[in-house]
């Protein structure tokens, strides 16, 4: 928000503080942004070429920085790495010195000369160093007249003091790209974009991507979505994508009611054997931003392992336009590219984003009651595992940067969205229905939405005003301390049985087991073959079976908790299981029922056939 200040309505004093005021910001008054050109039109030795027209710095020295992390991201990635040859000009084109203090901050010095910076950069795809850890989805990739990942990070830095003064990117392209981003883009001509944003965090807020066109636009409610594409072996399109993330975005406007942004673009970048050293590190993901979401996908012609991919990380990317766009603290609204600050609050941010992205899918009849408690499930006992030792999500958060916190980041994706669940209980509990999680965060947002950020160390305060004083006794014991979550009873509420350990009738094939054999040319889904230690097994199956069918349905490996799959090789009860599978190239069909046995089972979660109607009903009010 800009403030105009009147000169006639100040005093002297005011004048003088003014006036004392912005000579100590080091940029000359009427001289304001930063104006760069990228060249990805000719890219050589693999490096990319950028020229910097700096604002007037009116001190003798200053550091231009590169991130060494973004927002979104809890790692430490240092981008100045991938700079090589920085050289600084004065007007008259004489090189003034430079120092590398490490690899994100270049010391300038006479600075007050300075007008000019050239370097190149090179490309955390094709990192072979493995130095750094740079998550794909945040990284940079140049492939010569084929694809150019621009995430602004590992290509633009900032002037220390100067990280709110406006940026405009000229990009020369080959004539054929296209260029996807949220950012403002002005094509000048076929060759030359011009994009715009009106300070460093806005530019890394919105990256882009290069190739030949490949999109599709659509509108979902108010908002128009746009979906570029690009698969290094041409077997994933906008289109299909698009046909993927359909439901997605139907799911989350129907959970939201409506939609809090005017545009959004889900640029894809999906990998197939042709980069084997990309598929090789698996890192898989997607990153989020406020107006739009990068993803690193593998590339799959199968519409359903598409639709899998798209659908698992969509969800949740997508949902991020609530939290943290419309709520934040301080610490992302003025986040610190040199040395990042976190804030406590990862719970809200990752935590609560993954619950929602799970109700809203089960709301809108995505996922069944089944899987929707096979994921509960399994968030449990990935958060026992992932932290055996009791750490507070208050403290991972403000020391996930540190190593030795970094292995037990993955925690806020499983044990945040329980603290999710249970918050959601608890606010429905003590205001009688009134306040759900979803409510008190569109409240939070109203009161302070994308431009107002809170401070970090009075949010339960100011959510108990909104609430009740339980909800702050709630954030005591389970997200500033360890207190463990009394998962029994909570479940009990909604209609769910939990038990620690119980013990049950279990079925299944004895010596049956899955062996899914992936193609290497990716030409056709996976097989699913069996892989049989017992010969004289039930069903009469041999080791290779290739499995067709189960009870005839077609099993789909990208189906969460499929059907047919489930009927094999985790049956619920004696039932006999018919089944087709190629045997020697030949069809055959195999009959058998599974053998009961006794177990302890632990993590037990199943829908409680004992529940109450008030208990069931309050389990529908969450997830139906």
């Amino acid at each position: 928000m800009y403030h105009y200040l009147s000169l006639s309505n100040m005093s002297l004093y005011h004048i003088l503080f003014y006036a004392f005021f912005l000579s100590s910001i080091p940029v000359f008054a009427g001289i304001t942004g930063v104006k760069a050109t990228v060249n990805i039109k000719t890219i050589q030795q693999d490096m990319v070429h950028i020229s910097i027209l700096t604002p007037h710095i009116n001190s003798d020295e200053i550091l231009y920085i590169m991130p060494a992390s973004i927002p979104g991201t809890y790692a430490r990635m240092n981008f100045g790495y991938f700079v090589k040859n920085l050289q600084a000009y004065d007007k008259k084109g004489n090189v003034l010195p430079v120092r590398r203090e490490n690899d994100n901050e270049f010391r300038i010095i006479g600075a007050k000369s300075l007008i000019r910076l050239e370097y190149d950069i090179n490309d955390s795809y094709d990192d072979k160093t493995y130095k750094l850890d740079v998550f794909n989805p945040a990284g940079t990739n140049f492939q010569v007249d084929t694809n150019i990942m621009m995430g602004h990070q590992g290509f633009i830095g900032y002037f220390e003091g100067l990280q709110k003064v406006s940026y405009e990117i000229k990009v020369i392209k080959p004539s054929f790209f296209w260029g996807a981003t949220s950012l403002y883009k002005k094509s000048v001509s076929d060759t030359i974009d011009i994009l715009s944003a009106k300070d460093y965090d806005e530019l890394i807020d919105n990256p882009a991507m290069y190739s030949k066109p490949d999109s599709v636009s659509y509108m979902q409610g108010k908002t128009k979505i746009t979906v570029a594409v690009y698969s290094t072996g041409g077997k994933v399109t906008a289109q299909m994508v698009a046909k993927a993330l359909k439901p997605v975005t139907s799911t989350v406007e129907k959970f939201l009611g409506t939609m809090p942004v005017d545009r959004y673009t889900f640029i894809l970048y999906f990998v197939g054997q042709e980069r084997s050293d990309l598929r090789k590190r698996e890192a898989y993901g997607a990153l989020e931003h406020s107006y739009s979401s990068v993803y690193f996908l593998p590339e799959s012609s199968d519409p359903k392992s598409l639709e899998n991919w798209v659908a698992q990380t969509a969800v949740h990317e997508f949902l991020h336009i609530l939290v943290p766009l419309n709520l934040h603290s301080k610490e992302i609204e003025h986040f610190d590219f040199k040395e990042p600050k976190m804030s406590k609050h990862l719970w809200l941010y990752e935590g609560v984003t993954e619950y929602f992205s799970v109700s809203a899918q089960a709301k809108a009849g995505e996922i069944s009651e089944k899987t929707l408690l096979n994921r509960l499930r399994r968030k449990i006992i990935s958060s026992k595992y992932i932290m055996p030792n009791p750490v507070s999500l208050s403290e991972l958060a403000l020391n996930v940067m540190q190593s030795e916190y970094q292995k037990l980041y993955p925690v806020i994706y499983e044990k945040g969205a329980l603290i999710g669940l249970m918050l959601d209980i608890k606010l429905r509990e003590v205001s009688g229905g009134s306040i759900t999680l979803l409510s008190l965060i569109r409240s939070l947002s109203t009161k302070f939405g994308p431009a107002k950020p809170f401070d970090d160390s009075v949010l339960f305060s100011i959510i108990e005003k909104e609430t009740k004083p339980e909800i702050t006794d709630f954030f005591r014991r389970f997200v500033d301390s360890t207190e463990e979550i009394q998962y029994e009873q909570e479940f009990a509420k909604i209609g769910f049985e939990y038990a620690a350990k119980k013990n049950i009738t279990s079925y299944s094939f004895s010596g049956i087991k899955p062996n899914i054999n992936t193609i290497e040319d990716d030409e056709r889904p996976d097989t699913l073959r069996l892989s049989v230690k017992d010969t004289n097994n039930v069903l009469g199956a041999k080791q290779g079976d290739i499995v067709l069918s189960v009870q005839g349905k077609n099993i789909n490996l990208d189906k969460e908790d499929d059907e047919a799959y489930q009927a094999l090789f985790s049956p619920q009860n004696d039932d006999e299981v018919i089944i087709d599978v190629i045997r020697n190239g030949q069809l055959i069909t195999l009959k058998g029922k599974p053998k009961s046995s006794e177990k302890t089972e632990e993590f037990y979660l199943r829908v409680n056939p004992m529940a109450t109607k008030a208990q069931k009903a309050f389990g529908a009010s969450i997830f139906h």
